[in-house]
């Protein structure tokens, strides 16, 4: 059952924040070509940082930390965060910081992008930038490791404090193997998964991940759905995605770690925070303009479950949990 939490936040974000220009184009091209582009936008991205504006806009009391100047990618992305309602007077000013700068090739007939991403002035946040009593206002904290340097250290801070951790792995680095071994909720991409145990079987993958005690243990594979366990003893189950037509699939692995954050914030179960994850990745895949205006809200979350979920669906009693998020939503 979700409840609200006592802490000040439910969710803090640490990570790559970034400034998405995004062509979409009819199809992606052989080289050699000239190509007309259908669409250009801008928009926030990065891994955590679109993560927390996901648990924002579904109701989540967040913040995001980072090391951003006052450049003109630093204001957007700290303006657009707060439009949706995520914390950043804890940003560190750092004249040289910035986000990464990403400009995104969509297909437009498959809904698949590439990223072509610029990090050059991106500065991490430093584990002394997290003082502890901001690190124990949180339910829960969210990091990504895509590139080092690796956040061990702050998640060796978060469990001094017994604060729950979820992490999004795409670094396939040495770092990143004693990472996974320390955080409470690992939640990662097949290709991960893959490579840092050497099944290719996502199952047995995840499986083998779940060796490490901790509370979960989720491998997601897009189209596929995602299997999770929250036991070594317990076989991974499976869970089949919503099947809705992608308009765009950037930022939707974001989006349900953003989702799944808030929920074990809110006391859902782990079953019931994947497939809550599940429905918001899948609302956001179908959105039309694309972006983080396409982030789902809780409304549309339980309104989505309600017409997907049969009458005796042994997970329709989701729906209620959701409808109490939806009422009951916070803010810092």
């Amino acid at each position: 059952m979700i409840q609200q939490s006592s802490q000040q936040y439910d969710v803090i974000g640490i990570g790559v924040s970034a400034v998405d220009d995004t062509l979409t184009i009819e199809k992606y091209p052989q080289p050699n070509v000239k190509v007309p582009v259908l669409e250009s936008t801008r928009h926030g991205g990065g891994l955590a940082c679109t993560a927390t504006a996901a648990a924002a806009v579904l109701g989540g009391r967040t913040a995001f930390i980072a090391r951003f100047g006052d450049d003109e990618l630093s204001r957007y992305i700290r303006q657009i965060l707060a439009r949706r309602g995520v914390d950043v007077s804890h940003v560190v000013a750092d004249a040289v910081g910035q986000p990464y700068h990403s400009r995104i090739l969509i297909d437009a007939s498959t809904g698949e992008r590439t990223v072509f991403y610029d990090q050059r002035r991106f500065k991490p946040v430093q584990v002394e930038d997290l003082p502890d009593a901001l690190l124990a206002s949180t339910a829960v904290l969210l990091v990504d490791f895509l590139n080092v340097p690796s956040p061990i250290a702050m998640v060796l801070k978060a469990r001094r404090l017994r604060v729950p951790v979820v992490v999004d792995l795409e670094a396939q680095l040495p770092e990143s193997r004693l990472l996974a071994k320390q955080v409470d909720h690992l939640v990662v991409p097949e290709e991960f998964a893959r490579w840092v145990t050497g099944e290719p079987q996502i199952q047995k993958a995840c499986a083998a991940l779940a060796g490490t005690p901790r509370a979960a243990t989720v491998v997601t594979a897009g189209a596929e759905g995602c299997w999770w366990t929250d036991s070594a003893a317990r076989p991974p189950v499976h869970l089949p995605a919503f099947g809705v037509k992608a308009v765009s699939t950037n930022g939707c692995g974001d989006t349900f770690h953003g989702a799944y954050a808030l929920a074990i914030a809110r006391h859902m179960t782990i079953e019931e925070a994947v497939l809550f994850a599940s429905a918001c990745a899948a609302i956001k895949a179908a959105g039309v303009g694309g972006g983080w205006d396409v982030l789902p809200t809780a409304q549309q979350v339980a309104a989505f479950l309600r017409e997907r979920l049969v009458p005796d669906d042994p997970h329709r009693h989701i729906i209620a949990e959701v409808e109490a998020l939806a009422a009951k939503p916070g803010g810092p």
